[in-house]
């Protein structure tokens, strides 16, 4: 229950995420390109990926903000946990190794960032086998609605 649990408060942290998001009052996608650029000297190999979502900011910007839809709504109901926590683990090293400089400031840094902590996270979610009992997965598992048994116990069953 406790893996669960992490779940949802993991997923809370997305819900805050898209609110900051979709709240007009915090420019996001009006600030995307400002905001991409300021990574392009802390990117790990270079300002390459960074000069390469400036560039197209717009696109990234919906990207981002349908990214954290969907990790908010899966993590929190527990829909499709398991790929939520490899696409959370993913976009996480990617933000990680693109704000590389930034987080690991060395001297002068305080901390390693949220990203180290949230692919823990999600590691332990999906080795942990989240979605075992309050998540849409279990009740789809446990009512027999699942349909195409592999690709659905790949995405969503927690291990039985």
């Amino acid at each position: 229950m406790s893996i669960d649990l992490l779940r949802v408060g993991i997923g809370l942290v997305w819900v805050l995420n898209l609110i900051f998001i979709v709240d007009p009052g915090n420019g996001f996608f009006s600030s995307f390109q400002d905001v991409a650029l300021s990574f392009a000297p802390t990117s790990l190999g270079g300002p390459g990926v960074a000069d390469f979502v400036a560039a197209h900011a717009a696109a990234f910007a919906w990207i981002t903000a349908g990214l954290t839809a969907y990790l908010a709504i899966a993590l929190v109901l527990g829909v499709t946990t398991r790929f939520a926590c490899i696409v959370g683990g993913v976009s996480s090293v990617l933000f990680l190794l693109t704000q590389w400089a930034s987080t690991f400031a060395i001297p002068g840094g305080t901390d390693v960032g949220p990203h180290p902590l949230y692919v823990l996270i999600y590691l332990i979610l999906f080795a942990g086998g989240a979605g075992k009992y309050v998540a849409v997965d279990h009740w789809i598992w446990r009512t027999g609605h699942a349909r195409l048994p592999r690709l659905s116990r790949w995405l969503a069953a927690p291990r039985q």
